[in-house]
């Protein structure tokens, strides 16, 4: 095989000619053995962290032909869909999640003879020297805990103080970072202070199979769907102070909130917030849906409405255009990066603003049907296939670090 080569710009000298010399060196041959990587699954399928640890693999094992997985708490469901005698699934029983991501799990990758980890949680090891690569997914753990969740449990308050401390130690402690957007990166950059150079940008992608376009049937409700949390950023607020000018206007709206327990509704004062705007008849909590749920409850709306004041990516966008829902979102942070024009976009912080938005797209079924357009042709440049192969070569420098 020839050899090839390249030239060396940081080294080269001046001729006597006056143009540069270079020193012609051999690239280093890239990593040809099959590396074996620990893959911490916990979380798969569970909120957004879990929807792209678990597609993540999924993916992977598609696309990799080569390397070896040894992957730590998969659930079953995962299990069942990859037949791939190159994933190799182990169980192991943790007390709580500092304990395993700290201690347990580099202990486990160590004793199996692993290259490195790959830690999917925004947090990984600082008291051991095993190497990882870490998926930070945003910079959300420099909030005050105040701005998370009003009536936060003693529980909740140990793992956000766990995170706070975690999570910069280990993006300066990882040999490599992922993360899922350009503005999740800056922020990364300005909160912990690691280079440029160590952030790699995998944007995530959607399952067009799974959220696929449904003709939906006609009705006199204009059926929105909004995704909700305890945390404000989440920008529930303003959506009921939004649905509170529709109901001045006799409009015929009706709002389905997922995402939010009985429990974590309980912690916060949107219920209050209800009873004092006068909505019990326009809304409807579903609670915490499954992903089957959730797919059908696209195929039931009219529009998604997604204000959020801080994404460090948007998984629910890609979800509504491939869906075929029209979109109504905000127009900072991460959100304009996702929807590119295939969304309304508004001020998250100005209710009037989400108010006159969402008005006019129920008033003009043109203006709706062209996001829809819009959005599905979006939603085909966001695959999970892109996600693993940007992956893939940040694994391979890990195994050239060997």
């Amino acid at each position: 095989m020839t050899p090839s080569f390249a030239p060396n710009a940081a080294t080269s000298t001046p001729s006597k000619t006056g143009s540069p010399s270079f020193s012609w060196t051999v690239p280093k041959k890239p990593n040809r053995n099959p590396l074996k990587i620990g893959f911490d699954a916990r979380l798969a399928y569970r909120r957004g962290v879990g929807t792209y640890t678990a597609n993540l693999l999924l993916a992977l094992s598609r696309v990799d032909r080569k390397n070896h997985y040894t992957v730590f708490n998969a659930p079953e469901s995962l299990r069942g869909q990859i037949p791939n005698p190159r994933f190799e699934w182990v169980e192991l029983a943790f007390g709580n999640p500092a304990q395993y991501e700290q201690w347990l799990l580099p202990r486990a990758a160590r004793e199996r003879g692993l290259d490195f980890l790959h830690y999917t949680d925004n947090s990984g090891t600082t008291f051991t020297d095993f190497p990882y690569v870490l998926t930070l997914h945003d910079a959300m753990h420099v909030r005050p805990l105040s701005r998370v969740r009003p009536k936060p449990s003693l529980w909740y308050r140990l793992v956000y103080a766990y995170k706070q401390w975690s999570v910069p130690r280990s993006a300066r402690a990882a040999k490599q970072i992922l993360t899922v957007s350009q503005f999740s990166k800056q922020e990364i950059m300005r909160t912990t202070g690691v280079p440029e150079e160590k952030i790699t940008v995998t944007l995530e992608g959607v399952d067009r199979k799974a959220f696929a376009q449904t003709r939906r049937k006609l009705t006199k409700l204009f059926k929105i769907l909004v995704h909700g949390a305890a945390d404000e950023r989440k920008n529930l607020s303003n959506i009921l102070k939004a649905a509170q000018i529709w109901k001045t206007k006799n409009l015929p709206f009706q709002i389905l909130i997922v995402g939010m327990d009985e429990a974590e509704l309980k912690s916060t004062h949107y219920l209050q917030d209800v009873i004092d705007l006068d909505l019990g008849s326009m809304l409807e909590w579903a609670g915490n849906v499954t992903h089957d749920i959730l797919r059908a409850i696209y195929a039931d709306v009219d529009l998604f409405l997604y204000p959020s004041r801080l994404e460090g990516f948007g998984l629910p966008v890609l979800e509504a255009f491939s869906s075929g829902v029209p979109v109504v979102t905000s127009n900072t942070t991460s959100l304009p990066e996702v929807a590119g024009n295939a969304a309304a976009l508004v001020d998250p912080e100005n209710p009037h603003d989400i108010a006159e938005c969402v008005e006019k797209l129920y008033r003009k079924p043109a203006l709706r049907k062209a996001l829809v357009a819009k959005g599905l042709a979006r939603a085909k440049q966001f695959t999970w296939e892109k996600t693993a192969q940007l992956t893939l070569p940040v694994y391979e420098r890990m195994g050239e670090r060997k």
